[in-house]
């Protein structure tokens, strides 16, 4: 089996630095991942360059946290020259007016993580206190300088309990969209932060509530989405209403903040070396070939009915439970 792949990612995520101001205990991209000199202003330029003439559509900043990069609106405005659809992944701590008020010149909407409603358990988790009043009085700085804010939950054993109440607490602050990934172990040490089958399906009914009772969150979504085979029978029909389906290694692709290109912003699986290569090579290389041929993805899922609406999962979620000796939930795995 085949999967269609296009001719260039339909959007890139493209890490500025792995610099960040929260030390997140669960982050899947804690700092000391990347090795190397990080990419300058004119390398990114560069590598900016490569990807409109690739016939890149979309770029997502992100990080570490990218507002610690001093030339980040210098970056985004010459990213906007080149006509890209921008967006943003940040802690909204370190916003300022004047970051905002230019932002809002390049790009209509960002997305922050809020980990809690409650104030010490947030900052427990970002590893700062302040970082809670921080990000609320950021999401606020964003919308009175007209940038839409969208908040993403990391949800855990943690954090399962509180979505709702999350929700509750981003609309009224007046953010739009609520979507939830869920925590991709990162350490043998914190397994417990795995969300079991019950946990998988309370957290898909707070979502669905949140959908269903706030009507000012107008989009309610799981980007890191759940296979089917995870859930009771009756949860299909709702997870439909909230995956999407993941893109790895065919409609995305991932720059480190050293020009590694991987597969997502998760993966470890390094594809090229932006320093060396262009990226259009990369992306054409047969090093992406697994990815077509989908032998990334268990044989199972691919021969299973509702492969067309999961297409497996998350593969990273999946890869990080296998590696750790945890088959998840009831599937059988097939080597």
């Amino acid at each position: 089996m085949k999967i269609n792949r296009t001719s260039a990612p339909l959007y890139v995520q493209f890490e500025l630095t792995e610099s960040c101001n929260n030390k997140c205990y669960f982050c899947y991209n804690p700092l000391g991942r990347v090795k190397g000199k990080e990419l300058s202003t004119q390398e990114i330029f560069n590598i900016l360059s490569m990807l409109k003439n690739a016939g890149v559509f979309r770029i997502n900043f992100n990080g570490g946290e990218p507002l610690m990069r001093s030339d980040f609106v210098e970056i985004i405005e010459y990213a906007h020259s080149l006509g890209f659809l921008l967006h943003m992944n940040t802690n909204s701590t370190l916003v300022t007016p004047d970051i905002a008020k230019e932002t809002a010149k390049y790009m209509k909407s960002i997305c922050t993580s809020i980990l809690s409603s409650d104030e010490a358990q947030h900052d427990k988790m970002t590893g700062r206190l302040g970082a809670y009043k921080d990000v609320l009085r950021g999401i606020d700085i964003w919308r009175e300088n007209g940038v839409d804010v969208e908040v993403n939950v990391c949800t855990s054993t943690e954090n399962v309990d509180d979505i709702y109440n999350i929700g509750k607490l981003i609309a009224y602050y007046g953010c739009y969209a609520l979507c939830s990934t869920r925590y991709i172990l990162n350490s043998p040490e914190n397994k417990h932060l795995l969300l079991n089958r019950k946990q998988t399906e309370q957290l898909i009914d707070s979502l669905l509530r949140v959908k269903d009772e706030i009507p000012t969150i107008v989009d309610v979504s799981l980007p890191g989405p759940v296979p089917f085979c995870e859930v009771s029978e009756q949860y299909y029909e709702k997870l439909g209403l909230l995956n999407i389906p993941c893109q790895y290694g065919y409609g995305l692709a991932r720059i480190s903040p050293v020009g590694i290109i991987t597969p997502c912003a998760i993966s470890g699986d390094e594809m090229g070396d932006l320093r060396l290569n262009s990226f259009s090579d990369i992306w054409k290389s047969d090093s992406w070939k697994k990815y077509v041929d989908m032998c990334h993805i268990p044989k199972i899922c691919t021969k299973c009915e509702e492969f067309s609406q999961c297409r497996g999962g998350c593969v990273v979620y999946d890869e990080s439970m296998v590696a750790e000796g945890l088959t998840p939930m009831t599937r059988k795995w097939e080597k």
